[in-house]
C-alpha cells in the first residue's frame, strides 16, 4: 500500500536560528526512538532546495511531498520531524523568502503542526550578525542593520517581528497547530519545556527527560575575533563574496579551519585574555529604535500566547512593564 501524507503526523520546527535548534536536533528529536527526523542534512538535497529556493513559476509541491514520503517510507515512525533553521527564510538577505515558504509548506504538507522558539531580539540580532560574518559576510553591524534597497543583504527588522511571523502561522495552520516558546525559558529550564513540548506532541517518552543531553558548543567568538575575521572574508570566497566567476555552492574547506583555528585557540587564549570588554556592541541609538520597534509585537505576544516575556528581558511597552 503506498504512503500518503496523511498517513503521517508531521511536526515542522522552523526555528529560530540561534534558539538551540541544533541542539534539539542532536539531542532531543535524533534520540528520541518514536520519532523520524528529517533534519540538515536534507536541505541541500534537490527535493529542499525546491522547497526554499525554486522560483514561484516553478514550484511544485508534489515534488517535495514524494521526496519526504520516500524517506518516511524506509522507517517504522509515522510521527516525523522536519527541524530546518531556514524555513523562516534567510535572516541575512533581509528575510527573503519567509512569507513564501510559509505559504509552501502549507501547500506540501496541510496537516503540519509547528514548532518555533523566539529570543529576546537584541540578543538574537547580535548572534545573527555573528553568523553572518562566520558565513563570509563583511559589513560592520551597523552597516549591516541599516542597508536597504538595492542591496540584497542585510537585515530586515520585520524577521524578528514575532506577532507577525507567528499570525502568519497560524492563519495557515491554525492556532492549535502552532507551538511557540522562548528560548529563554528552553535554556534555563530544557528538561521541563522538551517535556511540554513533547505533550503537546503527544509523544510518549520512555527517556527520562533528565537525560537529555545539554551540553553546549556552539561558543560565540568576541567582537574583536569578528572583526578580524571580517577582513579575512575580503579574501575567502563564500555565498556574499564570490571572488570569481565560479558558482559558490559549499563553504571552503578554507574557512571551515580558519573559523576553528580562531573559535578553539584565537579567540580563548589570547583575545580574551587580552581584552576584558569583547561582547558585540550596538549602538545606543540604534537599540532604542529596535527595542521601539518591536515592543509592540512582544507586548502581543505575551497577551495572545501566555508568554513570560517581561521577566526575560525583552521589549515591551512601557505601561506593560509597570
Amino acid at each position: 500500500m503506498m504512503l500518503t501524507i496523511d498517513d503521517i503526523e508531521l511536526f515542522i520546527h522552523v526555528g529560530y536560528p540561534k534558539t538551540a535548534t541544533t541542539w534539539m536536533q542532536n539531542h532531543v528529536y535524533r534520540d528520541e526512538p518514536s520519532l523520524l527526523q528529517i533534519g540538515n542534512k536534507y536541505k541541500l538535497s534537490d527535493w529542499g532546495l525546491h522547497l526554499v529556493a525554486a522560483h514561484d513559476l516553478d514550484f511544485d509541491p508534489e515534488f517535495v511531498v514524494q521526496h519526504v514520503l520516500k524517506i518516511v517510507a524506509q522507517c517504522s515512525q509515522r510521527k516525523v520531524v522536519i527541524s530546518w533553521e531556514h524555513l523562516l527564510g534567510d535572516s541575512a538577505f533581509n528575510s527573503d523568502g519567509l512569507v513564501r515558504i510559509a505559504n509552501r509548506l502549507k501547500a506540501c504538507f496541510p496537516n503540519a503542526k509547528i514548532i518555533f522558539y523566539i529570543r529576546e531580539q537584541l540578543s538574537l540580532i547580535r548572534s545573527l550578525y555573528a553568523q553572518y560574518v562566520q558565513e563570509g559576510g563583511t559589513w560592520k553591524l551597523e552597516d549591516f542593520l541599516s542597508l536597504d534597497y538595492p542591496y540584497r543583504v542585510g537585515f530586515n527588522p520585520v524577521y524578528l517581528d514575532y506577532f507577525k511571523v507567528a499570525s502568519l502561522y497560524c492563519d495557515l495552520f491554525g492556532r492549535s497547530n502552532v507551538y511557540v516558546q522562548t528560548y529563554e525559558l528552553l535554556k534555563q529550564t530544557p528538561e521541563n519545556e522538551i517535556e511540554r513540548l513533547f505533550r503537546w506532541m503527544q509523544v510518549v517518552s520512555d527517556r527520562p527527560f533528565s537525560a537529555i543531553s545539554t551540553e553546549h558548543k556552539n561558543v560565540s567568538l568576541s567582537r574583536q575575533t569578528l572583526a578580524l575575521l571580517r577582513l579575512i572574508n575580503y579574501v575567502i570566497p563564500s555565498r556574499f563574496n564570490s571572488l570569481g566567476p565560479k558558482r559558490f555552492t559549499r563553504q571552503p574547506r578554507s574557512r571551515f579551519y580558519i573559523r576553528k583555528y580562531l573559535q578553539e585557540y584565537i579567540d580563548p587564549y589570547i583575545i580574551r585574555r587580552i581584552f576584558t570588554s569583547s561582547n558585540l556592541h550596538m549602538k545606543s541609538e540604534s537599540q532604542q529604535v529596535m527595542s521601539a520597534q518591536f515592543a509592540k509585537s512582544n507586548t502581543l505576544m505575551q497577551s495572545q500566547f501566555n508568554l513570560p516575556l517581561a521577566e526575560q528581558g525583552y521589549p515591551l511597552h512601557e505601561e506593560i512593564k509597570k
